[in-house]
This record gives C-alpha cells, structure tokens and sequence, in this order.
C-alpha cells in the first residue's frame, strides 16, 4: 500500500504534465494552418507565457516577433554564448532560448515572462511544441517551395521549346499564376556568375527573393549546356514596373544579358538567344572593366535592344573571322604598350586631347605627339571617319572598359 500511495503522486504529475503538453500542442497546432503560420505561432507562443516570443535568423535579424521584450538585449546574451538552451534574465524580463535547425538555417527561438514562476512551469513545454511546430512549418513551406520551382522551371521551359501562336491564350493563363500581367511585354534574361563559376541554386534563390521583395514576377531556372560549361540563368521577367531597377540591383552581383522587350509568347525562343547574344557582350565588357578597374567590379549588364549599331555588328560576326581581320591592325600596336593605352584612353573620352591627357596624367602636347606616331604607324590621320571607325570596331572592348573605369574613377573622386 505505501508503495502504490508513494506512486500516486509521479503518476499525477505524469498526468498534469501530459495534459498541459497536449493543451500547449492543440492551441499552437491551429496556428499552422493560419495564412502566415510562423506569425500566428510566435504570437500564441507570446500570448502562453503572458510576455514576448521572438525568433532570430543565424545572423541575429528577427524573422518574427510578438510582445515588447528588448530584442536586441536577447541576441546579444544568445550570441556571446554557445549553448543550445539558455536561461537568464533583463531587468525584469525572464527569458528561456533555444536553437533549433531547420530547412532553411539555424534560428534562436525566444520566450519571455515578467512572472517569475511561469518559465519554470511552462518553459520546457513552450519550447519543446514550439520547436516542433517551427520545424513542421518550416517543412510545409519548404516542401512548397520546391514544388513551386519544379513548376516555375516547368512553364519557363515549355516557353523555351515555343509555343503555337493559338495556343498562347492558354499559356498567359499559367503566368497569370506567377504574377505576370496578362499580356504585358516580357523580357527574356541570360545571367552569370562573375570570374567564369558556375551559378548555383543560391543564385537562383537570391534572385527569387530579391524579385519577391521588388514585385517583379520571374520565371527562373538553371541552365546547363554540359559538364565543362559553367551552368547559367535564365529568366522571364515583365519589361514594366520595377522590373528594370531589379534588373540593375540584379547586375551588381551577376553578369546580365536581356533580349529586347517581346509581346508573343511564340517568340520566346528567339528572345532567349538575343538574351545570349547580350549576355556575351556582356561579359566581353565586364572582362575589359575588370582589367581596367579590378576584378571586384566585374559585373555588368546588357539590354540588347539598347546596345549601339556596332556592338550589334561585331555580335553577329563569327568570332574567329573578326579577330582575323582585326590582326593586322592590332599587329602594328603589339609592343607599343603606351601608343595602343592612348589610342584607347583617346576613342574612350571622344578624341579629346585635353581629357586624354588629363586622363593619363601628361601634358597635351605629349598626347599630340603620341598620336603623331600612330598615324606615322598606320599611314592614316586620326581625324579620318574611316579610320577612327576601324580602330574603334577594333579596340571597342577596351575602350568601353575604359569608359566604365574613368566613370568609376570620377564617382569615387566625387565621393559617388
């Protein structure tokens, strides 16, 4: 008998204990299948213990709050040490944190009371149901997401392969669902990594949620022609709204080339390749500015239907037939680095001997000379239509990456 009385009470507490677990659990449940689920989770989590409820990021930024516990006070006591679970307390605040790993990163969650003897009670049991339930919703969403990239990639490749004209009613109707005005005119879009690497799902995700965040709807997948080509971009964007400020915050990180606004959606195909042809121009440009001004400003972007009549020219020339009418005039400035540095610097700042020399730290009349010398090389004058015109088709690659590199150089003069 004094073995089953001394049993009573853990059998009690067991009880008390499970149902406290299953009435936490019931009421946190309901907030998965809310609209945004974390923040009705966070906010019945702060309603329980009566105070706040905070999740952070790894980098300490807040993903969600409810309550008016000092948020900054909490992560700088979560970052300065290393423990999963951690008990302290701000001025009157009582506070329980614990880390949790989830699809998308590791994330502190926080609870928070100003009484004292509800963490004790609650706090183990708060924390446990609310890191399931982040979990859950976390995998819900995740799982989402990577459904609703299967398709996204889906209807960008269906556009790709092109579509009948009669059916093209059809397909708006599936780009009505990513966000896309019916029959607004699109762009198609080529991007790449900077310094020749592959891009990567990262990118692909970054570019997501930038486009999320601008109101830009995107059609976004990984293009990889074979194993030795570094993988690229592509994308369909709207060529309205705020499509062209994310595609300049886009070029600060990703080498970009567009093709010329389209309405016909049969048109797909051939506005991918104007997005190639301009992607590769732009990478020519970013390779001659990263020579100029460094590697770290590497990127570039190029809108195909904005590009001048003889960038479009030489993109339309076989590559190895252009380098071969290029050689004999490229041949006579081999080995006269300074003549062929003024000749660029000269066609950058258009044929302005006071800015070139300006440019290149001389005095004129050595900018004057130098040109005298070309001219003796070529046996043509430098004030020739003609001539300049060669020179330039020539020599366009560096003398844009010298354009770029002056612009830069007066922005950050000028403290831009």
């Amino acid at each position: 008998m004094e073995q089953g009385t001394g049993s009573n009470p853990s059998l009690a507490d067991q009880a008390a204990e499970l149902t406290l677990t299953l009435k936490v659990t019931t009421l946190l449940l309901n907030a998965v299948s809310m609209e945004e689920p974390v923040k009705a989770l966070v906010g019945r989590v702060a309603d329980l213990c009566h105070g706040a409820a905070v999740v952070y990021d790894a980098d300490g930024a807040i993903v969600e709050s409810s309550g008016e516990a000092p948020t900054r006070l909490i992560w700088n006591e979560v970052a300065a040490s290393h423990a999963t679970d951690q008990e302290f307390s701000i001025g009157r605040w009582h506070l329980r944190t614990r880390t949790v790993a989830l699809h998308d990163g590791v994330h502190v969650l926080a609870i928070g009371t100003r009484s004292e003897d509800l963490l004790p009670r609650l706090g183990d049991v708060l924390l446990d149901t609310a890191e399931r339930m982040l979990a859950a919703v976390n995998g819900i969403q995740h799982g989402a997401s990577l459904r609703d990239r299967r398709d996204n990639a889906h209807v960008l490749a269906t556009l790709q392969d092109g579509v009948l004209p009669s059916r093209e009613h059809r397909h708006w109707g599936r780009l009505a669902q990513y966000k896309f005005p019916s029959y607004v005119p699109l762009r198609a879009l080529e991007a790449a990594a900077p310094g020749g690497e592959s891009a990567t799902e990262a990118h692909v995700q970054r570019l997501i949620d930038s486009a999320k965040s601008f109101g830009v709807a995107l059609l976004v997948s990984i293009r990889r022609l074979d194993q030795e080509t570094p993988a690229t971009i592509s994308a369909v964007i709207p060529a309205a709204g705020r499509a062209e400020a994310w595609l300049n915050q886009v070029a600060q990180t990703l080498t970009v080339g567009t093709s010329a606004p389209f309405g016909a959606l049969a048109e797909t195909p051939a506005a991918f390749r104007e997005a190639e042809m301009a992607l590769e121009i732009a990478r020519s440009r970013a390779r001659s500015f990263a020579a100029d001004a460094g590697p770290a400003t590497a990127t570039e972007i190029v809108r195909l239907d904005e590009v001048d009549l003889a960038t479009w020219l030489l993109s339309q020339v076989d590559g190895q037939q252009l380098l071969a009418r290029m050689r004999p005039i490229l041949h006579e400035l081999r080995g006269a680095d300074t003549l062929h540095a003024t000749l660029v610097t000269y066609l950058a700042l258009d044929q302005n001997i006071t800015a070139t020399a300006q440019a290149m730290f001389v005095h004129a009349n050595t900018i004057r000379y130098r040109l005298g010398k070309i001219e003796e090389l070529f046996g043509e004058p430098v004030t020739s239509a003609a001539f300049v015109t060669n020179l330039y088709l020539c020599l366009q690659s560096p003398v844009l990456g010298r354009q770029r590199a002056l612009g830069h150089q007066h922005d950050v003069a000028a403290g831009g």
